[in-house]
């Protein structure tokens, strides 16, 4: 009995065994061929989904999305892609074909030996020439006598071929509704009728070369854009704004799988991009634009501006950073003006006094004069150069009287002092690089001559002069000799209302999905001046005087309820008159920046307007247009928004 339990037992047991081993292995089995088949399945993209749409500060839509109809072709299995050519061909006028377009044409429908000659056979067998250029010499002979209804035809074949194999190919953009009735009729394999979006302006060209334009993948980005899993007919962002976020403002694509009788099952729904939300208040932007065109249009009615014909503008906060106007305006000979607002970021000008903020706070930084002592305000004399002196006799200065009336005599003291030396009539100036680098590390504390880093490619420096001379230092001290463009020009007064935080300036606040932030601008402080409080006190008071004391140079410029602080600028620039490539025209360029409230400053203004006047014997008039922008904002700007 024993014997006869235990056999039974050894092959119960053995029964067990091979049963388990049975279902472990169909059922791995049937998951293996299940993983196998999932990945025989082809699944492809959908169109772009709809971008994020931009705002300003306040909610105003900026940047929206316009839908539209749109042709598109899946290349899907069993397809005959020269029928549809044909098919769509009788339905849509297409671009011409490239002579690319006509030889992949010609080779994938015709058979191109039979027009081949013996010598043209033998000369491709010996690699004498080529296949391919022997094809497309013999195809250009004959392009002329090809009918207009066959190119079409063509267009419509290369157009399906765009791309890679499986991605939704566009044949026809913004189709009427007739159109897409009449080819939904047709019923055309591969063919769908599918939304697309295209971007849409409800404040016409206000900001628009700020936000960019959006379109297909360039050659030159193409390598870049494929690591990051795009498609070549993907549309992104190529300018600006739109290139900066586009990450956040690319929406993510549906996608579908392609069934057996070759209809699309949808597996994931598209995703719009997520919002930008600006800065930038739409209001004050556009009323800037309109003080702008207005003044300029006014200014030529004067002499001496047959130059003039840009302006610059920029409103921010100091405290932030954030940009809340910036516009550029270009008077064109039709008496119209097209917008040159990135051009901020781009290009620059010599500013002027209106930098003295920078220059004064190399010498304070080291402690090597008194601000409280007063000098006579007068002339240098080096040797072997001209006289360099004060726009006028100032009398006795301190260094707050130095900056309210503009001594370029007071900055040159300072500047022969920081080499360690006293003035005298006459004298030889040693300078070398490091003279300059004194300077020129404490402007780039403030944000001139260095990328401050706003959110926008493509961003530019001024020109940093490479001669060194004791004339030239000299001029440094006094803004004329290094370069700065507007953006650079907003930095600087900003890191100075802030008493020495240098934040980035910058046009976006937050991204939002849907209603959640997802991302928030910080603010961040990138460098601090090396002065102390009572540093700032004496170029706070120096400012403040420049804006309400009446003797101050840059009196008016700001409207006086505001408690403004400011600085301004003349220079002497170069022009090319005549468009020779040659800068040789005498000009003045005009420039104010300034702050306010002075107490708690809040709101910072820069003004620049290049070639005002040229410089003639007949007559010295200069037209105060930065004056009369300056004083319209701050009017608009008390009159309709909290400043205090």
């Amino acid at each position: 009995m024993k014997i006869v339990f235990s056999k039974m037992a050894i092959t119960g047991c053995f029964l067990f065994l091979v049963i388990y081993v049975s279902i472990f292995y169909y059922e791995n089995h049937k998951k293996m061929f299940s993983n196998i088949r999932q990945k025989q399945n082809i699944i492809v993209d959908g169109l772009d989904a709809p971008r994020g749409k931009i705002f300003d500060r306040n909610g105003n839509l900026l940047v929206d999305n316009k839908m539209q109809n749109q042709v598109i072709f899946y290349n899907l299995k069993g397809i005959n892609k020269q029928e549809v050519a044909i098919r769509l061909s009788e339905l849509f006028t297409f671009s011409k074909p490239s002579i690319k377009e006509i030889v992949e044409w010609f080779k994938d429908t015709k058979n191109m030996t039979n027009l081949l000659s013996k010598e043209e056979k033998y000369e491709i067998k010996k690699r004498t020439q080529s296949y391919d250029d022997v094809i497309t010499h013999k195809i250009e002979l004959i392009i002329g006598s090809i009918s207009n209804k066959e190119l079409n035809i063509i267009k419509a074949y290369a157009l399906l071929n765009d791309g890679y194999t499986y991605s939704p190919k566009v044949i026809k953009n913004n189709i009427s509704d007739e159109e897409v009735n009449l080819l939904i009729s047709k019923n055309i394999p591969g063919i769908q009728i599918e939304t697309s979006y295209e971007r849409h302006y409800p404040y016409g060209n206000t900001l628009n070369n700020i936000f960019g334009k959006i379109g297909n993948i360039s050659k030159e980005d193409k390598n870049e854009y494929l690591k990051k899993g795009y498609n070549l007919n993907d549309i992104v962002g190529l300018s600006y704004l739109e290139k900066y976020y586009d990450d956040f403002l690319r929406g993510t694509k549906a996608k579908y799988l392609v069934n057996s009788d070759n209809s699309l099952t949808p597996i994931k729904s598209s995703q719009k991009g997520r919002d930008l939300y600006l800065t930038i208040d739409i209001d004050l932007q556009q009323k800037v634009e309109r003080i702008i065109e207005d003044n300029i249009k006014k200014a030529k009615t004067f002499p001496n501006t047959v130059n003039l014909s840009d302006t610059f503008v920029i409103v921010s906060n100091p405290k932030t950073g954030e940009i809340m106007a910036m516009a550029g305006k270009r008077l064109l000979s039709n008496d119209e003006f097209n917008d040159i607002t990135i051009n901020n970021i781009s290009s620059s000008f010599t500013m002027g006094s209106v930098v003295k903020g920078a220059t004064m706070s190399v010498a304070l930084a080291n402690h090597i004069f008194d601000p409280q002592e007063k000098v006579y305000d007068s002339c240098v004399k080096l040797r072997n150069l001209t006289t360099k002196c004060s726009w006028k006799p100032l009398g006795y200065l301190d260094a707050i009287k130095a900056l309210e009336q503009s001594s370029n005599y007071y900055q040159f003291l300072l500047a022969i002092q920081m080499l360690g030396l006293n003035y005298t009539y006459n004298m030889e100036l040693p300078v070398d690089e490091n003279s300059f680098l004194l300077y020129r590390e404490m402007l780039s504390s403030y944000g001139l001559g260095i990328k401050t880093g706003i959110d926008l490619p493509n961003e530019k420096i001024g020109l940093i002069g490479n001669n060194i001379s004791p004339d030239l230092y000299l001029n440094l001290a006094i803004g004329q000799y290094d370069t700065y463009t507007p953006i650079e020009l907003i930095t600087y007064i900003n890191t100075l209302a802030d008493k020495g935080k240098r934040r980035k300036p910058f046009l976006v606040e937050t991204i939002k999905d849907n209603d959640q932030i997802i991302w928030q601008n910080n603010h961040e402080i990138v460098d601090k001046t090396s002065l102390n409080e009572e540093d700032y006190d004496i170029l706070f008071k120096g400012f403040y005087n420049v804006m309400n004391n009446s003797e101050g140079t840059g009196y008016g410029y700001m409207n006086l309820n505001l408690h403004p602080a400011g600085k301004t600028g003349t220079s002497e620039s170069f022009y090319d008159e005549n468009n020779d490539g040659i800068v040789d025209t005498a000009t003045i360029t005009l420039t104010m920046a300034g702050f306010f409230p002075y107490e708690d400053p809040t709101y910072s203004l820069i003004v620049i307007s290049p070639n005002v006047s040229t410089i003639n014997d007949n007559s010295d008039f200069v037209y105060p247009l930065t004056y009369f922008i300056s004083r319209q904002i701050t009017d608009f700007m008390f009159e309709n928004m909290e400043t205090s």
